[in-house]
């Protein structure tokens, strides 16, 4: 059985956790810098909890670092002498910031998804880029990958941030669009659930085409008196949602004259 240490108990580490443990991994430890997090994490897997990097397992297949960018050097620097292969999980930290670890077996895990907590992630329907210091372990990482998730691809640290940026633009921005939506619905008495259909379907039909060409709504009309009655409306009631409105209206019309 292969054994994993996951460095980290937060959103990632969590799906991760249980992603290792269907593939017949054996989760030997959970580390965090406060052992009760690595602890609830660590329960369900029969894992050891531990706060001290001190205390790392020296004898496992593969060590992930699962933790916030800013910290990935400073647990890569501190990591003692490990025999398995050393990789973070992030999109926009390149993999030179593993030049310190001890062991020169590194790489980068990144699977290309939203991750909390509250909610596992199948990474059976996650695409996983990697990057490696070697031909062999580029290749173990391949093996992996496909163990647990969807697909697998080679990513350099330069196309893996432009990756990322990517995804903040489709995810980040567009839940904080929804987020905005949320607070404009709710506090003028109508449901926010009534909108999923046009969302859903929004999504769907952007993933057929350019979403450039399916772009609808008064901006790419050049509607502008409802533009000017939408935006007014908003002035009396949100200065930031009518920031945010005019904003995206302009852009939206220039990208359709592009």
């Amino acid at each position: 059985m292969k054994k994993v240490v996951l460095i980290g108990a937060g959103n990632v580490s969590t799906s991760l956790a249980f992603a290792f443990a269907n593939a017949g991994w054996n989760i030997v430890q959970v580390y965090s810098r406060l052992l009760r997090n690595a602890e609830v994490l660590s329960c369900k897997y029969n894992a050891i909890p531990i706060n001290s990097l001190a205390d790392i397992d020296e004898c496992a297949d593969l060590y992930i670092i699962a933790v916030s960018d800013n910290s990935i050097s400073k647990i890569a620097d501190n990591l003692r002498n490990v025999d398995g292969i050393v990789v973070h999980t992030s999109g926009s930290t390149p993999l030179s910031v593993l030049a310190n670890v001890k062991s020169k077996e590194i790489g980068v895990f990144y699977p290309f998804q939203t991750f909390s907590k509250s909610q596992l992630v199948d990474l059976k329907g996650v695409p996983i880029f990697v990057e490696a210091s070697s031909v062999d372990v580029l290749s173990f990482l391949f093996d992996v990958g496909r163990e647990i998730g969807f697909s697998v691809n080679e990513l350099t640290s330069e196309k893996r941030m432009l990756l990322h940026l990517s995804g903040v633009f489709a995810n980040n921005f567009t839940n904080h669009i929804l987020a905005l939506t949320y607070r404009l619905t709710s506090e003028n008495g109508i449901d926010f659930k009534i909108l999923q259909p046009l969302v859903d379907e929004t999504v769907r039909k952007a993933f057929t085409a350019n979403p450039k060409d399916v772009q609808t709504g008064p901006a790419v009309r050049g509607d502008f008196n409802t533009i000017e009655m939408h935006s007014n409306l908003l002035k009396n009631f949100d200065e930031q949602l009518h920031k945010v409105y005019n904003e995206l209206s302009l852009s939206i019309q220039k990208l359709s004259k592009q």
